[in-house]
């Protein structure tokens, strides 16, 4: 705070002080001291007038209107009463009581109350003029008291007392205190339901707070306050009740006297150290101040913590009392001795901006000029010191104007450089002209030459300003006669007295018409003056020759103006009603301004606005929203509210750039503040605040409003000295691929298009948004110049159609609106738009849009716009060709509506030489809609649609039409619905031929049964549908014939399994029964099968049943029981292998052994319990023992096929397959194969296999004369002369001579007898190993010590290069000798499986390696574990031990064969849960000496 003037106590006189500022206008203080002197002070602390009292002062208050002034005195009954218009003493008023200690004006100035030491009561009516003196109101002094807003006077007294009195003084109300009153004040309360109440407050004794509700007289409220407070000092209402009071002891709080929280501190401090005199509120300016000892604070009534100043006076005598003026302006304080402190608390808030210059008051008396922009240095500014205190100011481009009254000075200003001071420019304030207008000045305005004055007599007067001591002067110009630099405001103006200056409105030209305008507001711009009467009219005049050039009359009185900054065209005006408006004089347009505050103070435009970007704000008290007006819309001008920004408290906006508000203040200085629109976060904050997609749109259309397209400087709302703040609005480019919301950037391009900024819409569709097709169709409007067109395709893009046409028709091409509205199939709209603009088009718009009412349903519409468009066919645009295809089209259209209007024999009639099927189709369901049925068929039958005639011909029962067709058909529904006619004609048999095409078999099943009693046909059908109803009836037919096993069939094909169930009992076919529904049984219903058929003592088959149901120990003992029958054994081994039961699987070892009937079962059954125990070794030995006695026996095959499967059981399980079981495959095969290579003159190969065979011949015990002639024979065809001689002397020993065939005796005895020792030498080739060269059918290389793998085609050992296997058995073959040994004979030598030459691939070598080092390994681990099983079982020795155990025929031992069976009986091993496929480990059992 500033202080503005003091009064010294040597003025007033030494010790308490009186003092009281001018109620309302606050242009005078009153103040009176010891001296008994009042003293009347100005605002700036001068001396108005001064006049004496007699006594001391004991009262001095003005009257709220702040026209009069009461005095009273101790030693008089003289009320003195002192005029501020007259500015001298007005009257002496008589009380006619002496003792005068209380004075108080009403709330409306209209009565005062005067009260005594004596307890009297004096009132003075001033209206009236009346004196109302109540004597004994009290009967000791009146003290306080204080009026309320319905005039009840309050009256608080030394006796305890306080009364309550009306106008007249009739005492209303008196009530006894507890203590002595003072500080009386009327407020309002609110209580609990929210209401205000009229309450009186007061002070008692200095420690209470009495509160008196007039709505609850009965319930009085006093608060005590803490002793360490001390006494009252002073307190005052503020806001919905709550009170500020301040102690004696310097403490400072807050209470609530609201229901809810009544007597409750909200604040408390110590606010002065040594003692607190009084408080004072503010309620204009929202802050409370204390004073007490030499200071005074003031705080802010929003946040009391927050001291918003500190004043201390240099005074040896401590302050005293304190006020506010009734404008917030002054704050005032007196102190004991009888001194006075005036403040300046609040600066009349008058400024002007021009530019971005601001003019405002920095003091009553001083003017500040600044440059708000960031190009100049922040303190480069001039200060003017005025002589009087101005009322209004206006600001040029040069020039200040200053107004006091009907007076004004202009003075012309420059603000210094960064290297300059305000002393360098001490000539740059030189007052150049002065002005005394007609009447009082109301607002002054200017720009770079004129200034225009609204006076309070209803004119406006426009002047030059006439700078006559400058180095400029407009008479040393020469270039004064170039309007436009005059108009642009570049010129000064001429000297020419008319173009000096103006009145409107004109004195002379009103006092002819005889009619009165009263101008209430005016604006200059650089062209025109503007100004706003009383009845609604705004007018533009030029100011070079004063020509009216636009007007604009509104239906309210003009209240202000604020046209468009720097040159613009565009005015803001507003009305009597508080509303604003926006208008273009250049377009006549006018609209109402959205989101307007009814509580508006003025408007401020954007001084440095973005290109084509039309930005302002208005404001009120609290709030600054900002608007964008876009002039051209595809909606037309719109004007849209950005957004509101909080104003503090007190402030008032003078001027805005870009988006920074520079606001006077109440201290008299400039703040800025930035608008909350115009705030540029960064990308991150951005994406922060802006989290979901529609308010990111709303963010990027804001910034594009506010034209942030690329990135710009402005001064930042700080710190105004502080020109290092910088702040960059955003680039809206920067935010491309932060905000990732397609919405949001779809938002921003449709506002782009909205305004037709094509080139912004199509970056975002092409950068940002990857839209083809929007790009496309936006680039094809680039060449589109004109505004109207361009919003009319704008428009279509958004679907706003009227809008569309309605630009179109406004532009040079209308008939881009027949476009549109035939585009989207608007007909009626684009044939009104045809008529006019394109009468050509008419008949191809008739021929659409027939089409569009056929398709809808219209036929009547539909049949009237085919006639029309064939009416106007003459004037088809297109070829002859379009033309007669357009009348083809319209003509047959019209024969279809005609059908539907129901004129049958007219469509006919248009139809009678057509031969267009899809026309005779339509027109075929058309008839049929109209149930025209013979008409639709004869159509259908024209057009080839066999099906559909069909149908139609069996509705009218025409059969004879239908039968010469019939033939043509095949659509079932057809012959259904045929079959069905002739079946209600008794034709069954043509019937069921009708229904048999349609494939309906249930109803041929019927006719056959019912009909034509062609049961076996029906049994046929039956059997090929399995119809469950067809079944039924078969079923009913059989049961009449007494079959019953073709009955349970039937009964099962229909689903009555239970009838069948008890139908087979019933009639002993329950076999029959069990083998129907064998698949898909039951368990239950396996398990009654059984029963019936171990009733019957068909165990076999009932074991069957009992295995397929899970009932492993019945079916057990039914296959025992039946194990005379083939198969049963078999049957009691699965079920052994499937049940995994020990005690199951003992009771069938048992029964092998023959210890259950003393009859051995053969072994191959043990080899089978084995295996489907998954005991795949003791499978394996027993397999060996089984194979050598079915070698011995020379059951080759037997012996072979039985390895085989072993050895791929093993396989597929995973376990290792022994060598023997290997061997003995190897050399049986040799043996097979030899037949077969013989088969196919393949003789050396078969020589060399015989050869194999012989070298082995004790293998084979049965048939050794036979296989060594067979050895000799083939050995000496092929040339193997020695081998034959060596097997031929093998035969001529004595055991065998005499068993040799008779017809190769000799032959061979020639051979012996003459030895040939001619060999030829085997074929070698690389051992698959180690690639040493080895003979062909050797399998033991001689250098790495491996066995090889041999072909099943050759017996030959493998070659890697040569590599292929059987696709059956998986066996390895050579490629070439195994393709073509299938060849002549495609059957695998091994598994016997049919196999083809191309199933064989040649295998990589690669491949072949890893199949051969595979087989390898598992013959180590085959040889690793036969070792351990050889040591385990105590060692057998080798095969020729167990050779020599072979009695003379090569047979073995039945009675060791059982041996063995009996001793394998505990190695038999159940694994719980079912077989792992593992062999498990070796019981120990020793078997040596079982093989012969």
């Amino acid at each position: 705070m500033k202080r503005v003037f003091s009064i010294d106590a040597t003025q007033l006189g030494h010790g308490t002080v009186r003092f009281d500022w001018q109620k309302r206008s606050s242009i005078y203080l009153a103040a009176v001291g010891t001296s008994n002197i009042v003293h009347i002070h100005d605002r700036h602390g001068q001396i108005v007038d001064t006049f004496p009292i007699t006594g001391d002062c004991t009262g001095l208050e003005w009257a709220p209107d702040g026209d009069v002034l009461a005095v009273i005195q101790t030693k008089s009954g003289i009320v003195t009463l002192w005029s501020s218009e007259t500015r001298r003493v007005q009257e002496q008023l008589d009380t006619g009581m002496k003792y005068l200690h209380f004075l108080r004006w009403s709330p409306k100035g209209d009565f005062l109350a005067v009260g005594t030491s004596k307890g009297n009561l004096f009132l003075y009516d001033r209206k009236e003029v009346k004196k109302t003196p109540i004597m004994g109101k009290h009967s000791k002094a009146i003290v306080t008291g204080c009026w309320s807003w319905d005039n009840i006077l309050a009256c608080g007294s030394d006796d305890k007392t306080f009364t309550l009195s009306n106008t007249s003084g009739d005492t209303i109300l008196s009530m006894a205190l507890s203590a002595e009153p003072s500080l009386m004040q009327w407020a309002n309360m609110k209580n609990a339901h929210g209401i205000q109440d009229p309450v009186l407050s007061i002070i008692l004794g200095g420690k209470s707070l009495f509160i008196y509700n007039i709505n609850r007289a009965d319930a009085p409220i006093e608060l005590a306050f803490q002793p360490k407070y001390g006494s009252v000092a002073s307190y005052q209402w503020f806001a919905e009740g709550y009170i500020l009071v301040g102690f004696s002891s310097g403490y400072m709080i807050v209470m609530s006297t609201n229901a809810e929280d009544l007597g409750h501190e909200i604040f408390s401090t110590k606010n002065h150290k040594g003692f607190l005199s009084n408080v004072a509120v503010s309620n204009v300016l929202s802050k409370a101040a204390s004073c007490g000892d030499s200071t005074i604070k003031v705080h802010e009534l929003s946040d009391l913590r927050d001291v918003y100043a500190v004043e201390s006076v240099e005074d040896v005598s401590p302050l005293d009392k304190l006020q506010w003026s009734d404008d917030g302006q002054f704050l005032t304080a007196s102190t004991k001795d009888g001194s006075i402190y005036s403040y300046l608390a609040r600066m009349p808030l008058l400024g002007s901006a021009y530019s971005s210059l601001v003019a405002y008051l920095s003091g009553l008396r001083e003017i500040t000029i600044q440059d708000q922009t960031d190009e100049r240095h922040p303190s480069a500014s001039v200060k003017k010191e005025l002589e009087i205190e101005p009322t209004a100011v206006a600001l040029g481009a040069t020039y200040l104007g200053v107004v006091a009254k009907n007076n004004a000075g202009f003075y012309r200003f420059t603000l210094p450089s960064e290297n300059q001071t305000n002393r360098e420019g001490s000539d740059s304030d030189i007052l150049v002209m002065t002005k005394e207008y007609m009447s009082e000045v109301k607002s002054l305005c200017m720009n770079a030459h004129f200034a225009a004055a609204v006076l309070d007599n209803g004119h406006v007067q426009i002047h030059a300003i006439m700078d006559t001591f400058g180095n400029n002067t407009s008479a040393s110009r020469t270039g004064l006669q170039d309007i436009t630099n005059l108009a642009r405001g570049t010129a000064a103006p001429k000297r020419d007295a008319d173009a000096l200056e103006k009145t409107f409105p004109d004195p002379c030209v009103e006092g002819r018409k005889g009619t009165k305008m009263e101008v209430t507001c005016a604006a200059l711009s650089p062209e025109c003056v503007i100004f706003g009467t009383a009845k609604g009219t705004i007018q533009h005049y030029l100011l070079d020759g004063w020509t009216l050039v636009a007007e604009l009359k509104h239906k309210h009185r003009i209240q202000s103006l604020f046209p468009q900054a720097r040159g613009g065209t565009k005015l803001i005006f507003m009305d009597a009603q508080n509303d604003g408006f926006l208008t273009d004089p250049s377009s006549n347009t006018v609209m109402a301004i959205p989101r307007w505050s009814a509580n508006t103070k003025g408007v401020l435009w954007e001084s440095d606005p973005p290109p084509g970007r039309a930005i302002f704000s208005s404001w009120d008290d609290a709030f600054i929203t900002t608007y964008v007006f876009q002039p051209f819309t595809i909606k037309g001008p719109v004007c849209i509210a950005l957004g509101a920004t909080k104003l503090p408290f007190g402030q008032k906006p003078v001027l805005i750039i870009n988006g920074v508000v520079s606001c006077q203040t109440l201290a008299g200085r400039i703040t800025t503040l930035r608008l909350v629109s115009y705030e540029s976060p960064s990308p991150e904050h951005f994406m922060k605040d802006k989290r979901d997609d529609q308010e990111q749109g709303k963010g990027l259309q804001l910034y594009y409003m506010l034209g942030m397209l690329k990135s710009k400087h402005s001064r930042s709302c700080g710190d105004p000295t502080d020109h290092a703040l910088i702040v960059v609005s955003p680039d809206i480019w920067a935010l491309v691929g932060v905000v990732t919301s397609t919405k949001a950037w779809i938002m921003l391009a449709e506002s782009a298009l909205r305004v037709l900024d094509l080139l912004t819409a199509k970056r975002i569709y092409r950068q940002v948004l990857g839209d083809a097709g929007m790009v496309w169709s936006l680039e094809r409007l680039d060449t589109v110049e004109e505004k109207n067109l361009l919003a009319g395709h704008i428009s279509a893009i958004f679907g706003d159609v009227s809008a569309a046409q309605s630009y179109f028709l406004k532009s040079t091409y209308p008939k881009a609106a027949l476009d549109l509205r035939r585009n989207l199939m608007h007909w009626e709209q684009a044939l009104g738009l045809a008529n006019t603009l394109a009468p050509e088009q008419v008949t191809v718009i008739a021929k659409e849009y027939a089409q569009q009412l056929e398709m809808n349903g219209q036929f009547a519409e539909a049949l009237a716009l085919y006639e029309r468009a064939l009416s106007t066919a003459e004037h088809h645009p297109g070829t002859a060709q379009a033309r007669d295809d357009h009348q083809i089209f319209c003509s047959v259209g019209l024969a279809r509506m005609t059908l539907r209007m129901g004129d049958i024999s007219r469509g006919m009639k248009m139809l009678a030489g057509t031969t267009d099927k899809q026309l005779l189709q339509e027109c075929g369901a058309i008839l049929e809609t109209l149930k025209q049925y013979n008409e639709s068929a004869t159509c259908y039958e024209r057009g080839g649609f066999w099906e559909n005639a069909a149908e139609m011909w069996i509705r009218v029962k025409n059969w004879t039409k239908l039968s010469n067709i019939l033939d043509r058909v095949t659509t079932p529904k057809i012959f259904i619905q045929y079959a069905k006619a002739r079946e209600d004609s008794a034709d069954y048999t043509e019937a069921a031929r009708a229904y048999e095409k349609a494939k309906d078999y249930d109803n041929v099943v019927r006719l056959f049964i019912d009909h034509l009693q062609n049961v076996e046909g029906a049994v046929a059908i039956v059997r090929k549908t399995r119809s469950r109803d067809s079944a039924r009836l078969v079923a009913k037919v059989f049961q009449s014939m007494r079959d019953y096993r073709s009955v349970v069939e039937f009964f099962l094909m229909a689903g009555m399994r239970e009838e069948a169930f008890e139908l087979a009992q019933q009639r002993d076919v329950i076999e029959h029964f069990a083998e129907l529904i064998k698949e898909d049984a039951t368990p239950d219903e396996l398990l009654n099968i059984a029963s019936y058929l171990e009733n019957k003592k068909q165990y076999a088959l009932a074991g069957q049943y009992l295995l397929q149901a899970g009932d492993y120990t019945r079916a057990l003992r039914m296959f025992l029981q039946s194990s005379s029958e083939a198969g049963s054994i078999d049957f009691a081994i699965e079920t052994v292998g499937l049940a995994k039961s020990d005690l199951l699987t003992h009771q069938l070892i048992d029964f092998l052994m023959g210890e259950t009937d003393g009859v051995p079962k053969d072994a191959k059954y043990i080899f089978k319990l084995y295996m489907s125990l998954g005991q795949y070794r003791e499978a394996a030995r027993t397999a060996i023992i089984i194979a050598r006695e079915e070698q011995a026996l020379g059951n080759y095959r037997t012996a072979h096929d039985l390895l085989l499967d072993n050895y791929k059981q093993l396989r597929a399980t995973k376990n290792h397959v022994p060598a023997e079981i290997e061997r003995m495959l190897m050399l049986l095969h040799s043996y097979m194969l030899v037949k077969a290579l013989v088969r196919i003159n393949e003789h050396e190969k078969g020589a060399r296999m015989l050869m194999r065979v012989a070298n082995n011949i004790s293998k084979f015990p049965a048939h050794v004369v036979p296989i060594l002639t067979s050895t000799v024979i083939e050995c000496y065809r092929v040339g193997f002369k020695r081998a034959a001689f060596e097997y031929g002397a093998m035969l001529m020993r004595p055991e065998h001579r005499n068993k040799v065939d008779a017809k190769y005796k000799s032959r061979i005895e020639k051979i012996v007898r003459r030895p040939e020792t001619d060999e030829i030498e085997e074929q070698t080739s690389p051992c698959p190993y180690c690639e040493n060269m080895i003979p062909n059918t050797v399998l033991g290389c001689i250098e790495c010590k491996n066995h090889a793998p041999y072909c099943i085609a050759t017996g030959q050992h493998m070659v890697l290069s040569d590599w292929s296997k059987c696709p059956s058995c998986s066996f390895p073959a050579l490629y070439s000798h195994f393709r073509e040994f299938l060849s002549k004979a495609p059957t695998c030598p091994m598994c016997s499986a049919s196999v083809q030459p191309s199933e064989i691939v040649l295998c990589r070598e690669s491949d072949a390696s890893a199949m051969l080092h595979g087989t390898k390994r598992d013959q180590e681990a085959n040889a690793a574990k036969e070792n351990v099983q050889k040591v385990t079982e105590g060692g057998q020795g080798d095969n020729s031990s167990q050779r020599g155990s072979e009695d003379a025929n090569g047979q073995l031992s039945r009675a060791k064969s059982r041996s063995f069976v009996r001793r394998s009986k505990d190695s038999v091993r159940i694994v719980k849960g079912g077989s792992t496929g593992e062999v498990g480990p070796d019981t120990g059992v020793d078997v040596q000496g079982l093989v012969s």
